[in-house]
């Protein structure tokens, strides 16, 4: 009687333990989850965490708190995530600006293939080249005539090397076959405010950090980088329409968590955000704000992210670009 006793205890041990991950994933998210956006607030992506994670929270009856760690062309909020407990309550709201890093910076404290899964695509953004609104150049064209005439006399503003400004901004130099001197600041909106206030001479932007100095008067929208014109400014022509043959360049925004996270977790996650992505009134935000929604499987994004960090190798050795 003892014998089967045990047994039966055993057995019921090993059932409740075999049920435990299930239990627990079931049971997840039970405190608030903070999102790490290693960008100033204001910025494109600081918007789209702000919103994203906001419908989040009511799915998830969980407070989603977005916490932005700028600086060191985001290598200090991404380092943030990186050291992270592995649990799903640290996520990171990235850029195409993450697969850069190693590219460009070589050594670094972590690594942002190994020590990061990612979760979920959510949109791409296609770029706009901006001038002061009292330039002289009211065309690409009269801006690319200007930098042969008196190469290297030009200057563009980047929030730093290896942002999608930067990176755009080397894709319009070699599709045109111009030389400009690249003028890294601490931030979109500062590069966006350089120009307005005529201290550069252009810079390559996402459309929702220059609309409202656009609207404003105080800044003159040249080309767009995408494949097709803006919604928003349907007068601006593309890059390939503006200088043959031009270029297309968009840049994008996924989240991360960091490497180790429960599968269960990720998939919960890619999931959610797949829903919200696809809802009306999230398209239409996305819309108004200069970027399309891409929803993706948890699958699909991780193929994803590894072609982007290929391209990303072949980006940085076909420029040549280095950090400063």
């Amino acid at each position: 009687m003892f014998k089967l006793n045990s047994i039966v205890a055993y057995a019921l041990g090993a059932l409740a333990v075999g049920s435990s991950t299930p239990l627990m994933a079931a049971a997840w998210p039970e405190r608030p989850i903070r999102i790490v956006v290693p960008l100033p607030a204001g910025t494109s992506p600081d918007l789209f965490a702000r919103y994203v994670g906001q419908k989040l929270s009511t799915r998830l009856k969980q407070p989603v708190i977005i916490e932005n760690r700028p600086g060191a062309n985001s290598v200090i909020g991404t380092a943030v995530v990186a050291k992270a407990s592995a649990d799903g309550y640290t996520l990171l709201h990235a850029t195409v600006q993450h697969v850069m890093l190693k590219p460009l910076l070589g050594k670094l404290a972590f690594d942002p293939d190994a020590d990061f899964v990612p979760v979920a695509t959510l949109s791409a953004t296609e770029l706009i080249l901006v001038v002061p609104a009292a330039s002289r150049f009211s065309a690409v064209t009269d801006l690319v005539a200007a930098a042969k005439a008196r190469p290297g006399e030009l200057n563009y503003a980047t929030p730093g090397i290896g942002s999608p400004a930067h990176l755009a901004g080397q894709a319009f130099l070699s599709a045109t076959g111009i030389t400009a001197r690249h003028i890294p600041m601490k931030g979109s909106t500062e590069s966006v405010t350089a120009v307005a206030g005529n201290q550069v001479d252009y810079t390559i932007t996402a459309v929702t950090n220059a609309l409202p100095l656009i609207q404003g008067g105080k800044l003159r929208p040249l080309a767009a980088t995408g494949p097709h014109r803006l919604e928003l400014l349907p007068a601006v022509p593309t890059m390939r329409e503006a200088v043959p043959p031009g270029f297309v360049y968009e840049t994008w925004q996924t989240l991360f968590a960091p490497a180790g996270t429960p599968r269960t977790v990720v998939e919960l996650l890619n999931t959610e955000v797949a829903r919200i992505l696809g809802e009306p009134d999230t398209r239409e935000f996305f819309e108004k704000n200069g970027s399309s929604p891409r929803p993706r499987t948890l699958t699909a994004t991780r193929d994803f992210v590894r072609d982007e960090s290929r391209k990303a190798i072949e980006l940085v050795k076909a420029i040549g670009a280095t950090a400063q």
